[in-house]
């Protein structure tokens, strides 16, 4: 495993994270149960490769991830760095972290992030609960998630913040272009979920009727008439990453680490086996003109989006 420094902490983070959103279970079970003990043994199995930092949220199951991740990481505390979610009003937040620390076992949560920022209530009153929970002992650094260019401008007014999470991979580029740069001017490590597209960049979707009927059913990727287009990108890409003697999916976290600015990609392993193929995205690089030519016709897709609200069309508060 390759390491890099988080933010302005000074610590060693790897350069992927696990995401435990589908250990929730809910928005997941469309195609499969999944089942607590696998997500367990998932877990553990990247802190052995190396993984030394999670990231949940309360939103995972009404809680159900963080207790998932709380049971996993039980006596391998001092290994993990672990990163959780909140979003509402600065009195939701405040209650949402006590649930979060019995849910995870722990007293003090590493990073925390709001989860997306909360329609009608300033930024600078969200922002200013994380600072309170971090005078109280109950954080140790603040993040973002899913914030524009304008929402992170309005939180660095009110405190140091050390990450960002943004929805990015080959085809979801709407942050590139501004909140990239301004997480580079201000050494905020950039976190983006989702380098695989749900699956869609791991050749698991090839016509719409393979879509699952579970949260990847409403990704606009996966809509008719643009879910064609991917293929053909992921196509070229699975015969660039076979040239390398890796797997296609390999080959698109490879292509999110070589983007400028980003600092760990969120792997969202559901098994052990998915773990280990993600692993190998790191310690190789595609070549400059393979890199440019995914990059140019992901960004070819993604101009073809509307994303007014989100890639799944709805606002959660």
């Amino acid at each position: 495993m390759e390491y890099c420094k988080l933010g302005r902490t000074g610590l060693d983070v790897s350069v992927l994270m696990l995401g435990a959103w589908s250990y929730g279970r809910a928005a997941w079970e469309g195609e499969h149960p999944i089942e607590d003990e696998e997500s367990i043994r998932t877990i553990q199995a990247a802190l052995d490769a190396g993984i030394n930092w999670i990231d949940t949220a309360a939103g995972y199951g009404d809680g159900h991830s963080e207790r998932v991740v709380g049971e996993a990481v039980k006596g391998r505390r001092d290994e993990v760095l672990l990163a959780s979610k909140a979003m509402g009003t600065p009195e939701v937040i405040h209650q949402t972290i006590d649930k979060c620390l019995k849910n995870m076992g722990i007293d003090c949560v590493d990073l925390y992030q709001l989860h997306y920022p909360a329609r009608g209530v300033p930024v600078a009153d969200q922002v200013g609960a994380m600072v309170e929970l971090q005078e109280a002992g109950k954080i140790r650094f603040i993040g973002v998630s899913n914030f524009s260019l304008e929402e992170h401008q309005e939180a660095l007014e009110t405190a140091r913040i050390e990450t960002s999470q943004p929805p990015f991979n080959v085809f979801w580029r709407q942050y590139e272009n501004d909140v990239l740069p301004l997480c580079i001017e201000h050494d905020i490590s950039v976190i983006p979920y989702s380098p695989l597209a749900q699956g869609l960049l791991a050749g698991r979707f090839r016509k719409v009727e393979d879509v699952p009927e579970d949260i990847r059913a409403r990704n606009k990727l996966m809509a008719p008439g643009i879910l064609e287009d991917c293929v053909a990108v992921v196509a070229r890409l699975e015969e660039i990453a076979q040239a390398h003697g890796r797997t296609v999916a390999q080959a698109a976290i490879a292509w999110t680490l070589q983007t400028p600015g980003i600092t760990a990609p969120i792997i969202g392993c559901r098994r052990p086996e998915q773990l280990a193929d993600n692993l190998g995205g790191v310690g190789w690089r595609l070549g400059d003109a393979e890199y440019r030519e995914i990059a140019e016709a992901g960004e070819v897709i993604s101009a073809k989006l509307d994303l007014s609200d989100n890639m799944w069309g709805w606002r959660p508060i």
